[in-house]
């Protein structure tokens, strides 16, 4: 697959992320390629202020393993679709999980490794 449908494979997946949690500013979603891996950085406001600066955000840094990606990548539009959503919903109760726990003690950022079964 050509560079350009990779990018756009990487940007539907950060499209999907953005739309998990409810925010009063505009979620930023990022990306870096490691390589052997795939980080992608999910960030929004909890508590918005005047200020920006003084803004609560959460962070989710999720990574994909390339192998994982690129199956991914080579999924007709329809299966891109419902593993988005699977992608979401797992992360969304992965957060929640993490949160009700008292090993992060109000610390708002979770990092987690996308399992293959959501594939």
């Amino acid at each position: 697959m050509n560079e350009a449908n990779m990018d756009q494979r990487l940007e539907e997946i950060e499209l999907a992320l953005a739309a998990i949690f409810e925010s009063p500013k505009a979620p930023a979603v990022s990306s870096y390629d490691e390589g052997a891996r795939l980080f992608l950085q999910l960030s929004w406001v909890v508590e918005s202020h005047r200020d920006t600066t003084l803004d609560a955000r959460c962070v989710i840094t999720l990574s994909l393993e390339r192998e994982q990606f690129d199956r991914y990548a080579s999924l007709d539009t329809a299966q891109r679709k419902a593993f988005q959503a699977r992608l979401a919903e797992w992360v969304r109760q992965e957060f929640a999980r993490r949160q009700n726990s008292p090993v992060l003690q109000g610390d708002c950022a979770v990092e987690l490794a996308m399992p293959d079964e959501i594939l």
